[in-house]
């Protein structure tokens, strides 16, 4: 899809028809009612030119949401998601309630997920597992969503085996966690590969949008790294994607990173920032 930063600012997923979305908002998410408009708008933006691919897909709705667009953009899609299939504690009971957790706790949500997503029956295939783990075809991608970084570990594999399959002038990331707190490897990650992607536009609380305008070579990709960054060069990294991005994000949203990373050194798991 050929889109300029100009089209985002205008910000037209706004002008979404709702009976566009009726299935898609069927299935509960946690994204937010832009979010559900953009991943929609999105989808439906795509000329077939690659596969759409969820990573960190939970329950379903992020999947529904493309789903929904992908089927009226009136060419061939396929949707990759990819995730645990599972849930506990607070998560399960407000997202999936009608799954039954096991003696540990544990539900299976991917019978409900399949059910969720039974609208677009053909046109998705789940992947069950650790991300990661999961190893990319190689095959072009159009659409990467990304709500999956919650890691160092996590980040860094999901440039590796994600980015080179990325098309140059044609395909967009959604980084669902981009401006969260207490996941400051990804604005790290992602200034450090700046030369290759242009922001389009922010979204809501977190999301962050980009346009891959050259694939990453696997030199940069290796530079790009957060898995190992001292704090404070991790804090670094911040600082320069505050800069890179301050027409676009107040500069207060990183100085919350900074100050998440002081308060938890050397921890590169956003569930353990305190």
């Amino acid at each position: 899809m050929i889109l300029s930063r100009s089209e985002f600012q205008d910000r037209p997923w706004h002008a979404t028809p709702p009976l566009d979305m009726v299935a898609a908002l069927a299935v509960s998410s946690m994204l937010g009612p832009e979010e559900s408009q953009l991943y929609h708008w999105v989808g439906r933006r795509a000329q077939g030119l690659g596969a759409t691919v969820d990573l960190g897909a939970f329950a379903g709705g992020s999947a529904a949401r493309l789903l929904s667009g992908l089927t009226l953009s009136g060419h061939r899609h396929h949707l990759h998601a990819y995730d645990f299939f599972t849930a506990t504690g607070k998560a399960r009971a407000r997202w999936v309630p009608d799954a039954k957790p096991d003696s540990n706790g544990v539900a299976d949500i991917l019978p409900h997920v399949m059910a969720r997503l039974a609208p677009w029956q053909g046109q998705f295939t789940l992947h069950r597992g650790d991300i990661g783990q999961a190893k990319w075809s190689g095959d072009p991608i159009e659409i990467l969503a990304v709500d999956a970084a919650k890691s160092t570990a996590l980040t860094d594999h999901t440039a590796t085996q994600f980015y080179p399959a990325l098309l140059p002038g044609q395909s967009v990331i959604m980084h669902q966690d981009f401006l969260h707190d207490i996941l400051p490897w990804i604005p790290a990650q992602m200034v450090a590969l700046r030369d290759c992607f242009e922001p389009l536009a922010k979204v809501e609380n977190d999301c962050l949008v980009f346009m891959c305008h050259r694939v990453p070579s696997a030199m940069e990709l290796q530079g790009a790294r957060t898995d190992g960054l001292s704090d404070g060069d991790l804090c670094q990294r911040v600082l320069l994607a505050a800069d890179w991005l301050k027409a676009m994000v107040p500069e207060r949203r990183f100085e919350k990173m900074i100050h998440k990373i002081q308060a938890n050194p050397g921890v590169r798991i956003g569930w353990k920032m305190k």
